[in-house]
């Protein structure tokens, strides 16, 4: 509704709070009871309100819909429209940076919209109720303010620079009094079944955290799905979780079938896990646990307790708020022997921490709002700058770097695309054993490119220069590499390009310098590279990928330091090297549909 009044405000702030009540009832008390019963923000008003005070025209504070009405005598602000029970829109025009400000009285909210008079700002805030779910809803507070001039929008930044921090103040402090009030969703979320209940039902410890996700619960179920160590992760805590590998920042399609009975990772190296108990796509997944503590092993989830036990059960429930929102609750409960009373008290505030980030880092993912770059990019970044200066001053060592992860008789054999480049100025030739078939690690080679999957290497440091890549997670096999398409470097069109010039599917992929040659005669400056990278076969499970890049220019000065190995080299040794390292990891990580049967057999022995 706002938009009828101030459609392109200048400035526009918004609050909100969840609350556990029927809209009915909070659309009742915002629209008829007084708003200013908080000490605070009595205060604050008072204070706004010392010049009209200190000459006898104080009135007492009141911060009732009703009250607020404006008249050509008495201007101020008043109810513009309002749409029971879930919007109301209040505003005035004035000179609010003024001690005692001179309002402008309009008849009704088409007149507040069409005033254009100059030395003038508009103000409006919105109260919003929305339903959430059956019987909550969401309180929204909407501020927009408008200029009628340059001159008068200059007047008030000046002024919000002072009163700004306060007003938001006053916002908080008005939701924050319904809260208490009304109680919200996170209070009682505890309180209410959910599923997975029934399968512990003699649990005598049992915590449960949620939050509210702008997304639809099928948007949020695939994040869901995939989880587990070796898998996309939990999104929690990788160090401690996930075996310091990051947790999945995009959906993999060969992860999101899951089954009763599959065990989901819950560690690296890790026999056990969870054990899943109950799917209900898209509003509920449950997973277990059953322990055996003397035994250290784990048992069918209902298999009879043993004397020293413990069992969980961890519950996510998806409850659609409206058509773009969720509410994603997750409950623990546990039951366990006596002796096992202790690994409770430890466990709980391990429990809080990892479960608070997961719904924090889900909620990023469901909503698309992840940084291109999380923090152990920026870790891996700065210790790629650590490679980076160490080979830039050791060019002693260029020759022992040119063949890193091989031998020096291996980087001298021939390989495709050595005739493209017959007289390399300098060049590379590195390698990475792996622990996949030829297949597997081609498939990852195969879709590089700033573009496509990006280079696996230290992705912050190449975003810092502007790239713009995000490496990838899973094979896209719309990303495959075919001849003729450009190997992209950075977006920049006037960055050096590569073109791929041959293809053999599961074996190599060579690209070659785009750009056209001058002819050397002429002896104007000239550069040409190429880039191979190319699987060998080491047995059935395992291979070899090398990266071969070599490079020719013209001997001209300028054209040798751009193109040479005096600073290239050091720069292509640390991110060639990370990215074979990073094909490997992504190659070697085992896909989970081979995992499950063998995690279940593990339990059932």
């Amino acid at each position: 509704m706002l938009d009828q009044v101030i459609p392109t405000p200048r400035l526009l702030e918004l609050d909100g709070v969840d609350l556990a009540a029927p809209p009915a009832r909070v659309w009742q008390l915002l629209r008829h009871e007084n708003l200013a019963t908080a000490p605070l923000v009595r205060a604050l008003f008072a204070l706004r309100e010392l010049p009209r005070t200190l000459s006898g025209r104080h009135e007492p504070l009141s911060l009732r819909i009703d009250d607020l009405k404006s008249s050509r005598e008495k201007p101020g602000f008043q109810l513009l429209a309002e749409d029971p029970p879930h919007e109301l829109i209040v505003g005035a025009i004035g000179k609010v940076w003024q001690l005692e400000i001179p309002f402008v009285h309009v008849d009704d909210a088409h007149e507040y919209a069409d005033f254009t008079r100059p030395d003038f700002v508009k103000v409006a805030w919105a109260l919003r109720v929305l339903p959430r779910g059956d019987d909550g809803c969401r309180v929204e507070i909407e501020v927009r303010v408008d200029a009628t001039d340059e001159d008068s929008w200059k007047k008030f930044k000046r002024y919000f620079l002072i009163v700004g921090p306060g007003s938001h103040f006053i916002r908080r402090t008005l939701l924050g009094s319904l809260s208490r009030q009304l109680g919200t969703p996170e209070a009682r979320e505890n309180e209410r079944p959910l599923a997975g209940d029934d399968l512990l039902p003699d649990a005598p410890a049992q915590v449960t955290y949620g939050i509210t996700i702008a997304a639809t619960p099928e948007a949020i179920w695939p994040w869901l799905v995939q989880m587990g160590c070796g898998r996309a992760g939990f999104y929690a805590i990788d160090a401690l979780d996930n075996g310091f590998v990051p947790s999945a920042r995009e959906l993999n399609p060969e992860l999101q079938h899951i089954e009763v009975g599959q065990i989901l990772p819950a560690a690296p190296d890790d026999a056990g896990g969870f054990e899943v108990l109950r799917i209900d796509a898209p509003r509920a997944l449950v997973l277990g646990g059953l322990y055996d503590s003397a035994a250290k092993k784990q048992l069918p989830f209902a298999s009879p307790r043993p004397p020293s036990f413990w069992q969980v059960s961890w519950a996510f429930a998806l409850e659609a708020l409206d058509a773009k929102t969720t509410r994603l609750s997750v409950r623990a409960r546990a039951a366990y022997s006596e002796d096992e009373r202790l690994h409770l008290i430890r466990i709980r505030p391990i429990h809080h921490f990892m479960q608070s980030a997961q719904l924090r880092h889900l909620a990023e993912r469901a909503e698309g709002r992840l940084p291109r770059d999380s923090a152990l990019d920026v870790v891996e970044g700065v210790a790629g700058v650590l490679v980076l200066i160490g080979a830039f001053l050791s060019p002693f060592l260029r020759k022992a770097r040119s063949h890193w992860g091989l031998s020096s008789a291996e980087a001298a054999r021939n390989y495709p695309g050595d005739e493209l480049v017959p007289e390399p100025l300098w060049s590379y030739t590195h390698g990475v054993e792996i622990d996949a078939t030829p297949t597997q690690a081609y498939a990852w080679i195969a879709q590089i490119g700033a573009d496509r999957a990006g280079f696996y290497s230290y992705q912050w440091l190449e975003n810092l220069v502007g790239c713009e890549v995000r490496n990838a997670e899973r094979i896209h096999p719309e990303w495959q590499a075919r001849v003729g398409q450009p190997l992209l470097l950075h977006p920049n069109p006037n960055a050096p390009r590569l073109q791929i010039v041959a293809v053999e599917p599961d074996r190599y992929v060579l690209a070659k310098a785009a750009a056209a040659e001058p002819p050397k005669a002429a002896g104007e400056p000239w550069a040409t590279s190429s880039w191979l990278f190319f699987v060998e076969p080491l047995g059935d499970t395992r291979c070899r990928v090398i990266s071969r890049f070599r490079a020719a220019c013209s001997k001209d000065l300028a054209t040798r330091l751009a193109f040479g190995p005096t600073l290239l080299e050091p720069l292509g040794f640390a991110m060639d090297r990370r990215m074979l390292l990073g094909i490997k990891q992504r190659a070697e990580r085992a896909p989970s549909a081979e995992r499950a049967p063998r995690k279940r057999a593990l339990l059932r022995a």
